[in-house]
């Protein structure tokens, strides 16, 4: 017979009890427990927003994309981790048994970084993260992140490379996944998982962010070349392909694919498929739109130079009517797969997927927001200036969407003629659109803003702030955005507030400048947040540009709109920054990270042992004490 609970194990078992949020009840009722035990992090988890809380039929629809019930499963185990805290403090000596781990503390020191060749990872693009069991320790093996490599890639460099042993490093604790230094492996960077030369007839390299899987075993990207069609790829990679037994950290011997398989290629196989993105109405490269996936439907939404947005069928060939196919372009949208976006006719971003409405958010470089429905419909909002005479008065990051709350985000660097940059938020429609002026206009590109936890928690809770990275309103500069750049306009952190409807304030909002941010005149790269539930701090990350002076910082966001700043120096900046952020570093030393590429790094990367370069390095930092 089963001993009864004490009074204090049956208070202790309330207190475990998920609170009453739609959200999670969406995730006990998912039918697809892997979802829920791998996880990815990649470029569009930071610009698809989930609150926890809405309407039942706005967080009904979110539960379709994997990406909600990811931020509601660990709203899930921040809520578990902060009652097992409360019962341990009323019944001491009956600690309840933690099965997920922490987040860690914050700030930032450089672990590992490896060389990726004559380039990295492009400004304002982002790697991707995968990691094999939310529900279990940080693996070594099998946790991984893809980085894109913006070079034509051949024999001697890769476009697109893995690693593993993610955890591994020096500063502060010793790494979990730590080796014994040998002559081929430093013993304390992560190491090559594959690398490749994807190569198909363009010869291109890959200037967007790739895309995962649900389950990590393929990745999709775009290859592509200045003046040439762009190419389309799904990799089945294979562990060891193009990792070198002499050195561990070497990505310059890639395995090159050139030849295409003409079926969905099987997972491990180390095959690719290639598909060509251009229709009788649709042809150019592609510079800033790296593909959506819709996992429900198995379907890839890409933008390219020329103003067309294309959509792809059997992705990953996860349902049941793809078969074996290969992907393909779906000539049930637009003209054969394509659908020219309103007069862009220019760069489009990345597009968005809203999985209330479906509809599809895409930003151009002619400075408006697009919307496009499932039918192809198009309409759209002016942001910027997007003239001639106004250099940064486009759209170069994508949208940031909130479906739960019904809002879009977007920003320009150039707006009302150029006297200052813009945030602007609209509701779905586009309609009711709010703008809010950034500092100076037309020095500088804008890039995509991103919420605090307060917001995430609830838009109209106390505290809840849209951050946006910017210039100060203090002065022009001349030569913006360059090394060289002088002049008064500092890099500046804006948070604009919402009333109690969830509307964003119009006026100027809070702000901070730095002077020993990277120096005048410089871009934020596309922000970074995650909520520390370890210390419930909620941390910032940012990087300056173009400045040799710590150039990116964690910043305390905490119950405020700026705190803390603790800055470090990376090349030039940061890429779009990946954060891991579910382990706690006593246990797991060195798990609990952020992955970015430096750009145009100009020494030799640091623990590796392949030579130093001009071009990009993969980069992880720790949150311990800077140094």
């Amino acid at each position: 017979m089963t001993k009864p609970l004490s009074w204090g194990g049956r208070i202790a078992l309330c207190l475990l009890l998920p609170v009453s949020l739609l959200p999670l009840f969406a995730t006990m009722q998912r039918s697809a427990p892997e979802i829920l035990r791998h996880r990815f992090q990649d470029w569009s988890t930071r610009h698809v927003i989930y609150s926890q809380s809405g309407t039942s039929s706005a967080l009904e629809a979110a539960r379709s994309d994997p990406r909600a019930l990811f931020r509601w499963r660990e709203l899930e185990r921040q809520e578990i981790q902060r009652r097992q805290a409360l019962a341990s403090s009323w019944f001491p000596g009956r600690g309840i048994p933690r099965r997920f781990p922490h987040r860690a503390a914050s700030t930032l020191l450089r672990d590992w970084s490896i060389n990726l060749g004559r380039a990295g990872t492009a400004p304002s693009m982002y790697p991707a993260k995968f990691t094999f069991d939310v529900t279990a320790s940080p693996s070594c093996s099998n946790d991984f992140v893809v980085f894109p490599v913006n070079a034509a890639g051949s024999a001697t460099q890769a476009n697109i490379v893995a690693f593993n042993e993610l955890y591994s490093g020096t500063a502060g604790d010793a790494g979990l996944c730590n080796r014994t230094p040998a002559p081929s492996d430093s013993g304390v960077a992560a190491t090559v998982l594959w690398a490749y030369n994807v190569q198909s007839a363009i010869n291109g390299g890959v200037p967007g962010s790739p895309v995962l899987s649900l389950d990590g075993a393929k990745v999709a990207f775009v290859e592509s070349a200045v003046g040439k069609q762009a190419h389309f790829h799904v990799l089945a990679w294979k562990t060891g392909d193009g990792k070198l037994a002499s050195n561990l950290q070497q990505t310059m011997m890639p395995v090159t694919i050139s030849s295409f398989s003409a079926t969905a290629p099987a997972a491990g196989s180390g095959k690719a498929t290639d598909l060509v993105l251009a229709t009788v109405i649709a042809t150019g490269s592609d510079t800033l739109s790296s593909p959506y996936i819709d996992y429900t439907n198995d379907v890839a939404y890409v933008g390219n130079d020329r103003g067309y947005l294309f959509r792809i069928k059997n992705v990953f060939c996860t349902t049941a009517a793809c078969g074996t196919a290969q992907p393909s372009l779906d000539p049930t949208w637009g003209t054969a797969g394509a659908v020219a976006v309103g007069s862009c006719g220019g760069q489009l971003t990345a597009p968005v997927l809203d999985s209330s409405n479906l509809t599809i958010y895409v930003g151009c470089s002619d400075g408006k927001l697009y919307a496009i429905s499932q039918a192809g419909t198009v309409n759209a909002l002016v942001v910027g200036d997007g003239i001639a005479s106004k250099t940064y008065g486009g759209i170069v990051d994508p949208p940031v969407v909130d479906s739960v709350n019904g809002f879009v985000y977007v920003v320009s660097g150039s707006a009302n003629n150029g006297v200052h940059a813009v945030l602007v938020q609209a509701k779905a429609d586009l309609s009711s659109s709010v703008a809010a002026p950034i500092g100076v206009g037309n020095q500088c590109n804008m890039h995509a803003p991103t919420p605090n936890n307060a917001y995430l928690t609830s838009i109209t809770s106390a505290g809840s702030l849209m951050y946006v990275g910017g210039l100060s309103a203090t002065g022009a500069v001349t030569q913006p955005c360059t090394s060289g750049s002088t002049g008064s306009a500092l890099p500046a952190l804006y948070g604009a507030g919402f009333n109690s409807t969830g509307v964003m304030d119009s006026g100027t909002p809070t702000n901070a400048a730095f002077d020993n941010f990277g120096g005048t005149g410089r871009e934020f790269a596309p922000l970074s947040e995650f909520f520390n539930t370890t210390t419930s701090i909620d941390w910032l990350f940012a990087s300056a540009l173009q400045g040799n002076q710590q150039n990116i910082a964690s910043l305390n966001i905490t119950g405020g709109f700026l705190i803390g700043f603790n800055g470090a120096t990376e090349g030039i900046g940061s890429s779009g920054i990946i954060v891991d952020n579910n382990a706690n570093t006593t246990t797991y030393p060195q798990a609990a990270s952020i992955y970015f590429n430096a750009l145009q790094e100009n020494a030799a990367c640091n623990n590796n042992t392949n030579g130093g370069g001009t071009g990009g390095c993969a980069v992880k930092l720790t949150q311990a004490t800077l140094q």
